[in-house]
């Protein structure tokens, strides 16, 4: 079944569809989270830095008002809200998502060199950039996009890479200056898929990242099922055309690089994940293909020391991955689970579940972002409407320390929260 064909009957119906479809982090590349230290083996957090707390912010994507939620973090890794920054913008929605309305990752970042945090306003085609001033967001300065439905950010040094799902999907480049975010002439790329404006979730591109060495930018397609690599050159424009790869697994979605530099990506059609060589002239190498949880519509992945966790929102829990020297990529946890999203109840909400649900079942877990120690891991689960914090253990084990349950939008009628940044 292609991707583009899929109907929507309910938000389980819509899940179930897309399952049977078919060296060193180099500094200054913004991220959902803090560029991670390297770690000793057998250990989340050897060698760096100690801990003093610091922020998780929170993107609403509110349909009327798009704003960042902003909350301190103690070492413990309880969360206390501190502000709501409004963007200036809207937030957006995909056609017929069950849990998902901007399915992407990198959708809020945040630039540690620069002290700045960008995010993109989907229903407003526009990206916002603010100034970190303590635990405060300033200084917001809002440009349009360069395309339709904008769901992904990718910043290294002072270039801005944003990709926009709607319409003719591209990636349009920009300069990050001290009055915001400046639109560099002639940096559009198109990435030959057309969407309506509003696309439908299952169709729309998922993420744009730099490599680690800045000598490339990624794009991952859905409907096309492919994995585009543009060349960067000296300052920062990209070739006129991408290296398109077909992806070894179905859906291709997010993605993330291991401390060797091997791209990591998830596979939402098959809840996957391969590891691949990114090649200098843009070809990719598959390593491991496909190491597949038994979990459902994994999306989403981050790293957390030497560990990498993925969410499951088909089955409201996470997965552990392992990755050694080479790339190859192991599966950890028991059953393909290292913890639940939602506790117990929620994964026995889904099970439960008929597939003509009305909804779509359990907490929802989406985007995730870990501290630069790897000793704290985020989730974002939409469907609760709330923010767990997990504990992460030298074994890479998962336990949960907080439950944020107060000042976070709760999906609702196709909207809901998406976009998660720790530091």
């Amino acid at each position: 079944m292609e991707v583009r064909q899929m109907r929507k009957r309910t938000g389980v119906t819509i899940a179930a569809a897309l399952l049977m479809t078919g060296g060193a982090v180099v500094t200054g590349i913004a991220s959902a989270q803090e560029t991670p230290k390297p770690a000793a083996k057998g250990s989340a957090s050897s060698g760096a830095a100690k801990d003093r707390g610091g922020m998780v912010l929170v993107q609403s994507n509110d349909p009327k008002a798009n704003s960042i939620l902003a909350f301190r973090r103690a070492t413990n890794g309880k969360l206390t809200a501190t502000g709501v920054f409004k963007t200036g913008g809207r937030g957006g929605s995909q056609k017929d998502n069950p849990f998902d309305p901007l399915a992407s990752q990198e959708s809020l970042v945040f630039d540690k060199a620069h002290r700045t945090v960008l995010v993109v306003n989907a229903g407003s085609n526009t990206v916002t950039t603010f100034r970190v001033r303590g635990e405060r967001l300033v200084d917001p300065q809002t440009v349009a996009s360069g395309g339709y439905f904008p769901t992904s950010i990718a910043v290294r040094g002072t270039s801005v890479f944003v990709l926009n799902a709607g319409g003719k999907t591209n990636v349009t480049g920009f300069e990050l200056t001290s009055a915001g975010l400046k639109k560099v002439s002639g940096s559009t790329r198109e990435l030959g898929v057309t969407n309506a404006v509003v696309p439908l979730f299952t169709d729309s591109p998922p993420q744009v990242g730099f490599t680690p060495n800045g000598k490339q930018l990624l794009v991952s397609t859905k409907s096309k099922n492919t994995i585009e690599v543009f060349e960067v050159d000296g300052v920062g424009r990209l070739s006129a055309e991408a290296v398109s790869t077909t992806s070894v697994g179905a859906v291709p979605f997010s993605f993330v690089f291991d401390k060797n530099e091997h791209l990591l990506m998830t596979e939402a059609g098959n809840s996957g994940v391969s590891s691949y060589t990114v090649e200098k002239n843009g070809t990719l190498k598959a390593i491991t293909r496909s190491v597949e949880s038994g979990q459902k519509v994994l999306c989403w992945i981050a790293r957390a020391g030497d560990f990498f966790y993925g969410t499951n929102p088909g089955s409201s829990t996470i997965s552990q991955y392992i990755v050694d020297d080479k790339g190859h990529v192991g599966l950890g946890g028991k059953q393909g689970v290292i913890a639940d999203a939602g506790g117990a109840a929620a994964v026995k909400e889904v099970a439960e579940a008929e597939a003509g649900a009305a909804k779509a079942p359990g907490a929802g877990p989406i985007d995730l972002a870990a501290t630069a120690d790897g000793k704290l891991l985020y989730v974002q689960n939409t469907l609760a409407g709330t923010v767990e914090g997990f504990q992460v253990g030298a074994d890479g084990s998962l336990k949960l320390v907080t439950t944020l349950k107060t000042g976070l939008p709760v999906f609702k009628n196709g909207s809901g929260m998406e976009g998660i940044v720790v530091w």
